[in-house]
């Protein structure tokens, strides 16, 4: 619909007209109303939702649209609204509200327990994602007291589609699939069509990590459990998907040198914090930048011809750059999808340096044949073409060894795979220019 129809909608006061329109639209369709139509506009929206339809789109919204939102809704309205969220739901929206009405909400949420332990876990770790919502079995049930149990958990769990059997203890032994169930004979044991669970986390472990075992097992959850075997919730996929969004949203960032809290769905950002955010690279990039400046005095009055080579330098500086971002970026990904032990990147290793190497001496052939045929200088052209080589190699391979070497220090290789990487791949390409011009200009 056109802006100006919805204007047109929302400045009639003709409440009918608006939640009419409002019942077209799906949740995710009326999150982004918000970000279309006008501020003095959201209460009318908010005041045609009830609870169960803002509790749907309350954890769609961008932090500064969040902040928004919640100063316009009553305090019993915000509580009602949290009540209704699951538990995973409701941990990651408290701890976006100001710490002052965190404290003032959580004591009086109906599941404080609950989110108070997944509030306890490190921030990004599988206890912090989880829910605690889970369809429980006990051992020794019949499928029928089984059936009549998911019967009375649904209609406070809402949606279920599996059921864990544990024990008096709540330890996990495994799972119970509803069609398994429903196709079992009434009298039947559950243990009978009980299922063992092979792929678990345990609440510490890094939602990243958690993420690598959705993708590669292809699974639809994952039950989380302590070091006892206790279960404590469960994460789903469309919990685990919006980590990989997040993961990658933040690799993306960093490689570019952007701190990963920016999002372009901000509406109302701190400039002043984004420009400080990205400041620290710029000054790194500069300072770079007098590196291989000052190297590049070093033609001054050592080089003949030294106008000629230094025209060469942007050409030298962009391929080698490219090549060595290029691998940066293939061994961060790898990373991102699992691969983390030095001994899975020597054969890669030696791939990429030698795909740099091919790569180094397509360029500097063809750089050498360009510059013969337009400047008949054969001199230059074997310097450049050498050059070209040496550092589009040497590129491949620090475009590898450096993420490899954040990952071992601890520090996120995503960063590896932009500034740093660009900048000491100028530096690099200028030093061996240098030294091959003069080193060759000695030999010949």
């Amino acid at each position: 619909m056109k802006a100006i129809d919805l204007k047109e909608i929302f400045e009639s006061g003709q409440q009918e007209n608006i939640q009419a329109y409002l019942n077209f639209l799906d949740p995710l369709e009326v999150v982004d109303l918000f970000y279309i139509i006008g501020e003095e506009h959201y209460q009318t929206i908010l005041e045609s939702l009830d609870d169960e339809e803002l509790a749907e789109i309350f954890s769609l919204f961008e932090k500064s649209l969040f902040d928004e939102i919640i100063g316009t809704l009553s305090d019993e309205r915000i509580l009602n609204v949290f009540n209704l969220l699951e538990t995973d739901d409701a941990a990651y929206l408290l701890k976006m509200l100001p710490e002052s009405q965190m404290d003032t909400l959580l004591p009086r949420l109906e599941k404080v327990r609950q989110i108070q332990k997944i509030l306890s876990y490190p921030e990004e770790s599988a206890g912090s994602i989880m829910q605690t919502e889970v369809c429980l079995l006990r051992e020794g049930m019949t499928c029928k007291e089984a059936v009549e149990s998911i019967r009375r958990q649904k209609r406070a769990l809402g949606k279920v589609f599996n059921s864990f059997l544990v024990d008096e203890e709540r330890k996990l032994l495994g799972i119970v699939h509803l069609d398994d169930l429903i196709l079992a004979s009434m009298a039947e044991s559950i243990a009978t069509i009980m299922k063992p669970l092979k792929y678990y986390v345990n609440p510490e472990e890094d939602q990243e990590e958690v993420a690598q075992t959705f993708s590669k097992y292809d699974l639809n959850f994952l039950p989380v459990v302590d070091k006892d075997g206790i279960l404590l919730g469960q994460i789903t996929f469309d919990d685990i998907q919006d980590v990989v969004e997040e993961e990658a949203s933040e690799d993306i960032l960093a490689y570019v040198g952007v701190s990963s809290e920016e999002s372009i769905g901000d509406v109302n950002p701190n400039r002043v914090k984004l420009a400080l955010g990205r400041f620290p690279w710029l000054i790194f990039s500069i300072s770079a930048s007098f590196v291989t400046g000052y190297i590049l005095t070093f033609f001054e009055g050592k080089v003949t011809n030294a106008i000629i080579f230094a025209s060469f330098v942007p050409l030298i500086m962009n391929t080698t750059g490219n090549v060595g971002t290029q691998t940066a970026m293939i061994i961060t990904r790898s990373f991102a999808l699992g691969a983390n032990e030095f001994g899975q990147f020597r054969l890669p290793l030696m791939r990429e340096f030698s795909v740099g190497l091919i790569m180094g001496l397509m360029a500097g052939a063809t750089t050498y044949l360009l510059i013969v045929l337009l400047y008949g200088d054969m001199v230059v052209g074997t310097r450049v073409g050498t050059t070209l080589v040496v550092s589009m190699s040497a590129a491949a391979l620090f475009g590898m060894l450096i993420p490899i070497g954040f990952k071992k220090a601890g520090v996120d290789p995503a960063i590896a795979s932009g500034p740093l990487v660009t900048s000491f791949c100028d530096m690099l390409s200028v030093s061996l220019y240098l030294g091959i011009i003069l080193g060759l200009g000695k030999l010949f």
